[in-house]
């Protein structure tokens, strides 16, 4: 029979901040599952970017009408069985003692199927009185309209079975359905009709709407059952793995799935058991792993979640389960500190599979490649040269001509497009970033090393050049003597220094940052946003945690920026941030107040590291903020509790739980405090800006895209880059003489010619294109700046 009230109320995602997420090990198991609330939420197949599932869960139906769903009627509390694999015992308590449920997760190592064991037990009253269903919202291709459902037969007992397209899901149980119905969310489905009250009718068929699945399970004539899930290319796929494995022994799949976990953990360092981040350091190396891509080996997504799930629609298809170079190459990196270069090196080939042709990434992408956002940001293209040098200086890649290629073509980009990002890490606004820079900085100076691993001599020197000009330009780029974004505190590295016409030169002026993340657009004057970006500076080599712009910047940081929560210090992103729940907990749409990122606490704990001091407390607030079962998330609630909301004072908000660059975040920092130094520490940078002398050689680069005006003291060459063969012709004394030469290339898709400035005020220039055969028709021009 079909079911009425086609196509059914439309739903949402569930909410972001889980309590675990897990897969097995084995790369031909395709399954992703996340957990919250005491239920399943979103399940992903065949990819980490797709969603099957909004959400499975139980319902509980007394005979005189009460009516129980189980994520929000009930207690729970969430354990691991094992604390070297991610399969977990969730536990849901009635709240007067009346029954208790029990289940275990984990999927098949040989196929595409969640495998969930459950039980119930009822401690007062009549069993008999107590009626369990098991509820499946299918989500399938990442959207919850035009799904499918119908029930079906497995070896002559029911099955409910939903499908999209070319994806589908089956689930059966190992003790026969006593009924079984399909229909449409909010008017047919099995949660509509048993909390009415009245009885579950048997719909057997439900097209092209929002379906919802339901069935009775037959608890009372078995302590246990198991209820498999499985996902395939056509119905009859999925069919077929989920009766397969309903002939295994549950017992048998949970212990494949914890030996396949068990054997990764071995080749791993980790702390020994009873240090007092041993804990927390496997939950974050399992989540990592999680994260880590099978069919498309070696990608990495930022989070199984869609933050604040249950205000997103269809329309956020693409959440936080998507490619994020910058974070992708903070967990690569987080894998190496485990000792897991095997992950890393699979990273690494993702990164050079996934690269575009002009030499960057795409800002965010799906993990087959395929751009979503449509931005700009050059630290995304500079990390993946840290990751290649870590792992070839290390000895973990042997030197290779391909690696190289990925390399050289992300330097090309860099020192066509920069100093200027069109994106900072906050994806929001252009302009010269203290964080962006430090970044670019170190993949150019870790870049010239590989130049000179593979005898490339010529590239070597030329991206060092570029990388000793934006080092020395650097504070006068990004550094204000007159901020305001706290009282008392004038001295700052700025989170963002726009590159507009006011700014002449690029010296930090009066330009204005957007903010867009706010109720209305709002322009703040540069000087008063700040951010904790400049660490980066530190981290990576580039200025000395002691240099007097970086302890002024930091005690500015933490006054306008750090707060007290209950388990440490906390710090939000940026001074005007609108990037989180509204003032009275409202989930984050398009506008809200930014709250406290516990990743930015192992940012600062990588400054105190660099200081000499305890990294404790930095790793205690990232570890006791993370929820029930240990996921650290992206932000954390900054404000008095508020019950109604749901939201407590330095736990987490609706954003995403976990966050996987903040596990990543702690654990770089837990092996940085055993090393006694930065994790990303490089050597190269300390000789070069902290241990020798001022390296910059006083050549000033001029580009279309940053069209230098003055020239300082201290500067004897100006070095004119274009992107195309030219004939540059310049004059020193008002074109009363001139000369000509002809742009070398770079060997990185530019050409260059230089022109000595010591005993000259001014100079004046113009190009003749040569590919075109026409003159640029238009003069340039430098000067020596007045003092």
């Amino acid at each position: 029979m079909q079911a009425p009230g086609a196509p059914g109320i439309g739903t949402h995602w569930s909410p972001a901040n889980k309590d675990g997420v897990g897969t097995a090990i084995e790369d031909v198991s395709r399954v992703w599952f996340t957990v919250g609330q005491g239920i399943i939420n979103e399940v992903y197949f065949p990819r980490m970017d797709i969603a099957m599932l909004k959400d499975a869960q139980c319902l509980v139906r007394h005979s005189d009408g009460r009516f129980w769903e189980e994520k929000r009627d009930l207690d729970h509390t969430i354990d691991y069985l094992d604390d070297k694999a991610p399969v977990f015992r969730m536990t849901s308590r009635e709240r007067r003692g009346a029954f208790v449920i029990a289940k275990e997760i984990v999927t098949s190592t040989t196929s595409d199927v969640l495998i969930v064991r459950i039980g119930m037990q009822v401690l007062d009253g009549n069993p008999e009185h107590y009626r369990l269903y098991w509820m499946v919202a299918p989500h399938i291709a990442n959207q919850s309209s035009h799904q499918n459902a119908q029930l079906g037969m497995i070896r002559g007992q029911i099955s409910m079975e939903a499908w999209y397209d070319n994806l589908s899901l089956c689930v059966a149980t190992s003790v026969p359905l006593k009924s079984a119905s399909v229909g449409y969310s909010g008017i047919s489905d099995g949660w509509t009709m048993l909390n009415n009250p009245g009885d579950l009718i048997e719909y057997d068929q439900a097209l092209d709407g929002h379906v919802v699945l339901t069935g009775e399970l037959d608890w009372q004539n078995t302590s246990e059952q198991t209820i498999a899930m499985g996902f395939g290319r056509t119905r009859r796929e999925a069919r077929f793995k989920t009766n397969l494995t309903l002939l295994e022994s549950y017992d048998g799949m949970k212990q494949q799935y914890i030996a396949g976990w068990h054997t990764y953990f071995e080749g791993l360092k980790m702390l020994p058991d009873g240090h007092p981040w041993s804990s927390m350091q496997r939950i974050s190396a399992m989540v990592l792993k999680t994260h880590h891509g099978k069919l498309f080996p070696g990608g990495i997504i930022a989070s199984l979640t869609v933050p604040w799930g249950p205000v997103a629609s269809d329309e956020h298809i693409g959440g936080y389960h998507l490619v994020w170079p910058r974070d992708m190459v903070e967990t690569s990196l987080a894998l190496m500190a485990l000792g897991d270069y095997e992950g890393a090196r699979q990273s690494l080939k993702y990164l050079m599979a996934t690269q575009h042709e002009d030499g960057c990434w795409s800002q965010n992408f799906w993990v087959d490649g395929t751009p979503f956002w449509k931005g700009s940001q050059l630290d995304e293209t500079a990390f993946p040269i840290h990751l290649a040098w870590r792992l070839e200086t290390e000895g973990h890649v042997a030197p290779d001509d391909s690696v190289y290629a990925m390399v050289k073509r992300a330097l090309g980009y860099l020192v066509a497009q920069g100093p200027v990002t069109g994106q900072d890490r906050w994806e929001e606004d252009s302009g010269y970033s203290p964080s962006s820079l430090a970044a670019m900085i170190a993949a150019l100076v870790l870049g010239a090393e590989l130049a000179r691993n593979h005898q490339d001599m010529g590239v070597a020197d030329y991206v060092l050049i570029v990388a000793d000009y934006w080092q020395h330009y650097l504070d006068s780029w990004t550094f204000t003597h007159h901020g305001t974004a706290v009282p008392g505190f004038t001295e700052y590295y700025e989170r963002i220094h726009p590159d507009t016409a006011v700014a002449v030169d690029g010296k930090v002026h009066n330009g204005y940052v957007p903010i867009k993340n706010r109720t209305h657009l709002d322009w703040f004057d540069e000087r008063a946003v700040i951010d904790g970006g400049f660490l980066e500076l530190v981290r990576y080599g580039i200025k000395s945690a002691r240099d007097p712009h970086m302890v002024s910047s930091v005690a500015a940081y933490d006054a306008a920026l750090k707060i007290e929560g209950p388990f440490g210090p906390l710090w939000h992103r940026y001074n005007g941030d609108g990037y989180g729940e509204g003032p009275h907990g409202e989930p984050y749409q398009g506008s809200g107040i930014g709250r406290a990122w516990p990743l930015l606490s192992g940012e600062r704990g990588h400054y105190a590291l660099a200081l000499g001091e305890d990294v404790t407390p930095y790793l205690q607030v990232m570890a006791k903020s993370a929820t029930a079962g240990g996921m650290i998330p992206e932000q954390v609630w900054d404000c008095p509790d508020l019950p109604e909301a749901g939201l407590q004072f330095g736990r987490p908000t609706g954003s995403a739980a976990p966050l996987v660059w903040a596990h990543s975040e702690f654990i770089k920092l837990v092996r940085a405090s055993e090393d006694g130094i930065g994790f990303e520490t490089y050597g190269p940078l300390q000789q070069r800006y902290l241990r020798g002398q001022e390296p910059y050689r006083g050549i000033l680069i001029w580009r279309f895209n940053h069209r230098r005006r003055q020239w300082q003291d201290g500067d004897r060459v100006v070095r004119i880059v274009v992107d195309a063969p030219a004939r540059i012709v310049w004059t020193t004394d008002g074109w009363a003489t001139q000369r000509e030469g002809e742009a070398a290339s770079n060997d990185l898709g530019g050409f260059f010619v230089d022109v000595a400035i010591d005993n000259s005020d001014a100079i004046e220039f113009t190009f003749y294109w040569m590919d075109a055969a026409h003159w640029e028709g238009v003069n340039f021009g430098i000067t020596r700046e007045s003092q």
